[in-house]
């Protein structure tokens, strides 16, 4: 195989990772928002940028076209993401009740799995905390998306 088919390959599947089953295995509610789409081609780029790094010490070359590329991309998607370019509220909830999941699904394994009732009491509190949250926004984005039609 050549690097362009192996850092495309690498890209793909490490973006698949990031996007999809990282959510799917850290979150009950998974969502499709524009932030964690930057996020993910920032990692795929890392991973892309790894590759090329193992083809070229293994090859002894140096694809200084193939690095500035990767760069280019984790730089570009870096900033979209820290200056949430194209990110609209409806996103930001979405983002929301997906982070907010995963610390639900996190404290209720506390819950289940702790004997120290210190420990209990305050993952019971951020499961009733989230819980809440997660309803209000909810509540907000079915407004969002009946007011959109």
């Amino acid at each position: 195989m050549q690097l362009l088919q192996y850092s495309l390959l690498t890209f793909v599947v490490a973006f698949m990772i990031q996007y999809w089953v990282l959510s799917i295995v850290t979150s009950a509610r998974p969502q499709n928002t524009v932030g964690k789409f930057y996020l993910s081609v920032v990692a795929a780029s890392i991973m892309g940028f790894l590759e090329v790094m193992i083809y070229d010490t293994y090859k002894s070359v140096v694809s200084l076209t193939y690095y500035l590329c990767f760069g280019f991309l984790i730089y570009v998607f870096l900033y979209m993401y820290k200056k949430q370019i194209g990110i609209d509220d409806a996103d930001y909830l979405k983002q929301m009740l997906e982070s907010h999941s995963c610390e639900m699904e996190m404290s209720q394994t506390a819950v289940d799995k702790t004997a120290n009732n210190q420990v209990k009491m305050v993952a019971n509190n951020v499961v009733m905390r989230r819980k809440r949250d997660m309803d209000v926004i909810e509540k907000m984005l079915d407004d969002e998306r009946w007011r959109k039609g």
